[in-house]
């Protein structure tokens, strides 16, 4: 890992081509990056688990 770079680093795979393809036009649409968009959601979804307990 780079001096610059910060967090944790994981390889993700999708499981079909149909989600990565939708997760990139919604990036494009958004003007966002996947990694973006994928932290994103993990956020939101760890805020809704949290949530429950």
């Amino acid at each position: 890992m780079s001096a610059n770079q910060k967090g944790q680093q994981y390889k993700l795979r999708f499981l079909d081509d149909k989600d990565h393809k939708e997760l990139k036009e919604v990036a494009k649409k958004e003007d966002r990056s996947l990694n973006y968009l994928i932290n994103q959601a993990i956020k939101k979804f760890l805020k809704e688990e949290n949530a429950k307990a």
